[in-house]
């Protein structure tokens, strides 16, 4: 089976499109996918210069790359519950990912069927993404119907499904980005943007009930002035000022700050087709790569600079 894997950590060169990985098996309550296309994301990065080599010593080189796809179900495990056939999308709960490859293995929980209307392109861009929205903003932040939402770094994978997603639930979402990217934001349904360069986005008036840091610049303690009450600053980058609030909540002492660990949820997944097929959420996707050309997809996400996802597929 062809996948993008590295055998040694290191920038993106050390990715490559070769031959001779072993093909997965479905198992019992797992399907096999034929990859249409797979999404890209900063984690993916992290993983191949070796940022969690300590967590992951049990889990030795040579990897596949690759956390999201969308493609086809060609065989299924008799307690899936699925079809051949079925074109689905998901996103694996295995840390390491694997799932950039000819073929991919799912458990049931982590896919759902696309929904009508949606290719495989902008299927493979949601998973992941996504579900860090839906999950970050509903059951860490606490956002839902009427609440105020600040949502830093509105205009990459996270940012731009976080945008719609805080709407959806019913919230008032300010969001900030850069100059450039002010019109693409106020694109997805934000109700007030915020240029980052022209304004200090910790001093803004709020209060708000959730501050929602997807770029990974701040802590807690720099909203205080903006959160309500009870409002509640959460993170997706893990560092040493997010783990310990997160520590905090898991132990009951505090829930002012929380980092989001996202997981692969059936029916989180099934919202968001729920949400695309009413037209409240759609993906963008900026630059599309076949996979041979992973590492150049790998350089423009660590620029950081993306609007919206990157998307591998299998044009050449």
């Amino acid at each position: 089976m062809k996948a993008v894997g590295y055998q040694r950590f290191g920038g993106p060169e050390v990715l490559a499109w070769t031959d001779g990985w072993p093909e997965p098996r479905p198992g019992a309550d797992g399907v096999i996918v034929a990859v249409r296309a797979g999404g890209l994301n900063p984690k993916d990065a992290l993983l191949r210069k070796g940022k969690f080599r300590r967590t992951l010593a049990r889990e030795p080189l040579p990897r596949v790359s690759g956390m999201e796809v969308a493609g086809t179900v060609i065989e299924a495990g008799p307690e899936s519950g699925d079809i051949p056939g079925e074109a689905v999308f998901g996103m694996t709960n295995a840390f390491c990912g694997g799932l950039h490859a000819e073929k991919a293995f799912l458990r049931k929980g982590e896919f759902a069927r696309m929904p009508p209307g949606m290719d495989f392109d902008e299927a493979a861009a949601l998973p992941l993404a996504g579900q860090t929205a839906l999950q970050g903003l509903r059951d860490y932040g606490g956002a839902g119907d009427a609440s105020r939402v600040l949502i830093n770094g509105a205009s990459g994978g996270v940012g731009h499904f976080a945008v719609q997603t805080a709407k959806a639930l019913g919230a008032h979402v300010t969001a900030v980005c850069s100059h450039r990217n002010l019109e693409f934001v106020r694109g997805y349904g934000a109700d007030e943007v915020i240029d980052y360069g022209e304004t200090n986005v910790t001093a803004l008036p709020g209060p708000y009930d959730c501050v929602f840091d997807v770029f990974g610049q701040y802590s807690a303690r720099d909203f205080r002035a903006c959160l309500a009450r009870h409002g509640r600053y959460v993170s997706t980058v893990p560092k040493a000022a997010t783990l310990f609030g997160e520590l905090l909540a898991r132990t009951g002492l505090s829930r002012r700050s929380r980092l989001v660990n996202v997981r692969s949820r059936r029916a989180d997944l099934e919202q968001l087709a729920r949400w695309y097929t009413e037209g409240r959420l759609r993906a963008h996707v900026e630059n599309r790569y076949p996979m041979t050309r992973a590492a150049e997809a790998h350089r423009q996400i660590e620029t950081k600079r993306t609007r919206g996802k990157i998307v591998l597929t299998f044009d050449q």
